[in-house]
């Protein structure tokens, strides 16, 4: 899944966290915790194997989202409460990136150790075709978009947020349709790239997520401005 769709997983995820339990720090510890496989998986899979292919190993497992969840349990009862729900909302970031790259269908890896060992990857991709194949997509545009504007936001950044929320959530919500009707026609997409019915229905999903999620805090933020 593109690194922006996992950022912006990651803020919304934060956002929701933050507003139940009044700490925004929250929001850095469900955005970390979004891009944290990525972060050791990819490099890690590249020195093992020459190539990005293989960037879906240890902390793309259950185990390593577990064991983030039991140390956040751990601490909250044991040590510091604040310090063990961030832990926790780190684990939670990293359950959201699992879940957008669909790892049930890699059952060997997302259950390692249980099922085998990782399976090889299937096809060598250096590391920068890897990036631009991403960063060249349109739906990654919007996701980046929509990351830029809730930063924005959460930075304290006035200005025209309050203008430009609708705009970029009803552009959002239309791709997401048009993104959903490829996903059940099983026709190719040009907003993604990619044909598979799943990958394009967790797009779309994750498109509607993010207009509301930025209709949401244009709102509020309008309200605040005034």
């Amino acid at each position: 899944m593109y690194v922006f769709c996992h950022l912006l997983v990651g803020l919304l995820l934060g956002l929701a966290f933050s507003t139940w339990k009044r700490d925004r720090l929250l929001v850095a510890a469900c955005v970390l915790g979004a891009i944290l496989p990525d972060l050791v998986d990819k490099p890690l899979g590249l020195l093992i194997s020459g190539t990005v292919a293989y960037g879906r190993i240890y902390a793309h497992t259950l185990l390593f989202a577990l064991i983030l969840l039991m140390a956040g349990a751990v601490l909250w009862r044991w040590s510091s409460r604040r310090t063990g729900i961030l832990v926790i909302a780190v684990a939670l970031g990293v359950l959201s990136h699992q879940v957008l790259d669909a790892m049930w269908l890699e059952p060997a890896a997302w259950c390692w150790p249980l099922l085998g060992p990782f399976p090889p990857p299937k096809m060598d991709i250096p590391i920068l075709p890897y990036l631009l194949g991403d960063l060249l997509q349109p739906a990654e545009w919007l996701f980046a978009a929509a990351s830029l504007f809730l930063a924005a936001s959460l930075a304290g950044m006035r200005g025209s947020r309050a203008r430009l929320a609708p705009a970029l959530s009803l552009v959002m919500a239309f791709f997401a349709m048009w993104v959903f009707f490829c996903a059940v026609t099983g026709s190719p997409c040009a907003i993604t790239g990619w044909e598979d019915r799943g990958d394009n229905a967790i797009v779309a999903l994750v498109l509607l997520a993010g207009a509301v999620g930025v209709d949401r805090v244009g709102a509020l933020s309008g309200g605040r401005e005034k």
